[in-house]
């Protein structure tokens, strides 16, 4: 693999580079991939594996064997104890979903919303974090308004503002992206959570692109609800995640699964993925121990190097913030339009082993790096240099 970069004059350097052969190892990746896309799916760790599997096969042993208030009710509630100390919250106030979306359809069907009930959102949302809101205007009469935030806007103060001037005497509540997936700006999650409690409304936040990849400590942000995944930063089980319901809105927000109780089996909820619930314990129990911290530093200076190597290429134009507080693992790019971005983001895979996504049609004609723990400084400048190349011709 060549990786002399012809931008090896920049300046950007990363202090701490985690990902070493060993770290790689750790990971059950094809030989010679490049995986630059932990913000579409994480790869889980042998480790989080073999917790998995043999959850898994002891349960498979004898069906029965965690039925009942000593089994899987315990072993689950191990998994929301974690996760509440992990994005810094009480473990009353966690509970177990299977995705950012079903924790955001929880929230919504939660609220029992009603006609001229108004929501305030933004251009920026997944469909994941908005179509929740979206079956509410369409069935029951709820109002979307949607305030619109530009590719490449790198000024904190302007979306607050923003915000402010769209909130009316009917919103009940903000809902966005703590990460937007098509740009990767980080939104001041904070700010707009003193906002909304500044006029009695509620914060509630899709965080699918920000846990696991930047530090994530709810009660610092100020928001009522957030849903996460933990199958992309957190590197858990597919089919896994995390919501938080503040203790102040647990009476305005009922989801019907968690009518009985917020613990993850109740007979409101059902039976539920005992093995990869495990599994996600063990995933983020292995962040912990490396440390959130540093890996946001890490994350984010390959993602800086990344943006100053690329800011150069006159065939591409990069559509996320600048290097500072709005800046995220992410970074994502708008390519000609007379390249399909999917057949590139293909070619990158089947020529050069280089895996990232294309964007969601409705922005931009783009691609979108994200930048995790299992990355390097190598993989980031052969990156650069197989873009240069491939968009040069």
């Amino acid at each position: 693999m060549n990786t002399v970069s012809p931008f090896s004059a920049v300046n950007a350097q990363t202090n701490s580079l985690l990902a070493d052969q060993k770290t790689k190892d750790e990971y059950l990746f094809t030989d010679g991939l490049i995986y630059l896309n932990a913000g579409t799916l994480g790869p889980c760790r042998r480790d989080t594996l073999e917790a998995t599997k043999k959850t898994w096969e002891e349960l498979e042993s004898l069906p029965v064997k965690f039925y009942g208030k000593f089994g899987a009710e315990s072993l689950a509630e191990k998994t929301r104890t974690i996760a509440a100390r992990f994005l810094g919250c009480d473990m009353s106030e966690m509970l177990i979903t299977n995705s950012t979306t079903n924790g955001m359809n929880s929230i919504s069907q939660g609220l029992r919303l009603k006609a001229g009930d108004r929501i305030l959102t933004t251009d920026q949302e997944h469909g994941g974090g908005l179509l929740c809101w979206k079956y509410f205007a369409k069935y029951y009469g709820v109002v979307i308004d949607t305030i619109v935030i530009p590719p490449g806007e790198n000024n904190a103060q302007s979306i607050l503002n923003s915000i402010n001037d769209a909130i009316r005497s009917e919103t009940r509540l903000i809902s966005v992206s703590h990460i937007f997936s098509s740009t990767g700006l980080r939104m001041p999650i904070a700010e707009i959570s003193a906002i909304a409690r500044s006029k009695g409304i509620l914060c509630i936040v899709d965080g699918a692109q920000a846990a696991g990849a930047i530090k994530v400590n709810v009660k610092e942000l100020g928001c009522h609800a957030y849903a996460t995944s933990g199958h992309k930063w957190l590197m858990g089980p597919k089919g896994t995640g995390l919501l938080y319901l503040s203790k102040e809105v647990q009476d305005m927000i009922r989801p019907m699964q968690f009518e009985e109780s917020y613990n993850t089996y109740n007979d409101s909820n059902g039976v539920v993925n005992l093995a990869g619930i495990l599994g996600l314990g063990k995933a983020i129990e292995y962040i912990e121990s490396t440390g959130i911290t540093k890996i946001e530093a890490h994350n984010l200076s390959l993602r800086n190097r990344l943006y100053e190597l690329l800011s150069h290429m006159t065939n591409l134009t990069i559509m996320s913030p600048v290097m500072g507080p709005l800046a995220s693992p992410m970074l994502a790019c708008r390519i000609p339009d007379t390249i399909d971005r999917t057949l590139f983001v293909r070619m990158l895979l089947d020529k050069h082993k280089i895996s990232i996504r294309p964007t969601h049609k409705q922005w931009f004609n783009g691609i979108r790096f994200s930048l995790h723990i299992f990355n390097t400084e190598k993989e980031v400048d052969f990156a650069a240099d197989i873009l240069h190349q491939e968009l040069a011709k």
